[in-house]
């Protein structure tokens, strides 16, 4: 019970509520954060390098073999979890470059690939794993964010990047939805895109930002 006489008013009245200014992480990365980031990407370069050069989701590019890439074709032939199906990408020439020779079934980036063999033989993705080990090229990426002052993001941002600049070189819509995997009803055949040199056209007019990196 309030005894009238010790409390005048109500001393609630003046609060307010904290003000929560929400951070959007997957934001677009410009110019001078991809130089930023490349130019301390150490042994990270090449994986940053294809989430930029192929707008495919952090966990399938950590997911990549050797056997994934068809260097004759140009091509990236993946397992994308989200849609459940394969798909067949352009790789660009920049990439080609970057990549060893490599032919064994080896993962491209073995300190991120995270495989079980379940019950049947079948080796499945470990997702919890995989969550977990991704989080080291990202907070490697975010500490050089931070260090250069820049807006602080997440490795999604390659992805909305390619995205973006893709738009802005002129593929349509429908086009760049093909090309960024987004989800189908068919699920038990690799989808190619209908026209494969016209995409590796405007994938090779991206930017490299590796040029003036060392590519040791």
């Amino acid at each position: 019970m309030i005894k009238e006489e010790l409390i005048k008013s109500n001393p609630a009245r003046l609060v307010t509520l904290p003000q929560i200014v929400k951070v959007r992480e997957h934001r677009l990365l410009d110019d001078v954060d991809i130089e930023v980031i490349f130019k301390s990407a150490g042994i990270w370069q090449l994986y940053y390098a294809y989430l930029l050069h192929t707008g495919l989701r952090a966990g399938d590019v950590a997911m990549l073999t050797y056997e994934n890439i068809n260097r004759k074709k140009k091509t990236i032939i993946n397992y994308i979890r989200k849609s459940r199906r394969m798909h067949e990408i352009p790789l660009s020439d920049t990439l080609i470059q970057l990549t060893p020779d490599h032919r064994a079934k080896a993962p491209l980036f073995p300190s991120l690939y995270a495989v079980n063999e379940n019950s049947d033989g079948k080796i499945v993705t470990n997702e919890k794993r995989l969550h977990d080990r991704l989080s080291k090229p990202r907070k490697y990426m975010q500490a050089i964010l931070q260090a250069a002052e820049r807006l602080k993001a997440d490795l999604h941002s390659f992805r909305v990047t390619y995205n973006n600049q893709l738009r802005d070189l002129g593929l349509s819509d429908n086009d760049r939805q093909i090309l960024m995997t987004h989800s189908s009803s068919r699920t038990t055949q690799i989808y190619t895109h209908p026209n494969m040199d016209l995409m590796r056209e405007y994938i090779n007019k991206l930017p490299d930002p590796t040029k003036n990196v060392s590519k040791t």
